[in-house]
């Protein structure tokens, strides 16, 4: 009985080692790989995108109000925590969060205190994902107009415009 005819016919070097089935299966597997790394990449970049998008509603759902609705963006993801910046109105802060249990809390609302890794640390957060978070809010700051950013840190502070509006019903 004869052998059947190999898709990838063999083509011998001056060695007599087959050159193009070692070339085609050297390409399928690269190709093989670049798939699967893409597939991962969007999955993770999917993932990313969901959880900033959990985190947005839930200061939307826990802070909008009829004539002010919060602004939340940038935010900052790692793991099972969160940095986000927000602005409502004229007033502007940072919310700190975390994921229990498959569900985003906000554990507090402040400026640029959650800029500071010892704060995270104090509340909890690892210190390694402490410095990511901050890293990863600094980048994405990077690209907002710098009086927008300035916003973000007055959540506190003698300058905050809460402080200066009492009968606000605001609750942010």
């Amino acid at each position: 009985m004869r052998r059947p005819e190999p898709i990838v016919p063999n083509v011998f070097n001056h060695r007599g080692e087959p050159t193009m089935r070692r070339t085609a299966i050297r390409c399928l597997t690269t190709v093989s790989v670049t798939w699967l790394l893409a597939i991962a990449c969007s999955t993770a970049l999917g993932q990313g995108a969901r959880q900033e998008a959990q985190v947005r509603d839930l200061i939307a759902q826990t802070y909008d109000r009829p004539d002010r609705k919060v602004e939340t963006a940038p935010i900052a993801v790692d793991g099972d925590h969160a940095l986000a910046d927000w602005i409502q109105g004229e007033k502007g802060g940072r919310a700190l969060l975390r994921r229990t249990q498959g569900q985003w809390q906000i554990v507090a609302c402040g400026g640029d205190g959650f800029k500071d890794v010892r704060t995270l640390k104090d509340a909890g957060i690892p210190a390694a994902t402490a410095k990511r978070l901050i890293a990863r809010l600094n980048e994405a700051e990077r690209s907002l107009n710098p009086e927008r950013v300035k916003r973000f840190g007055l959540f506190g502070t003698a300058d905050d415009p809460r402080l200066k509006d009492h009968h606000s019903p605001s609750g942010h």
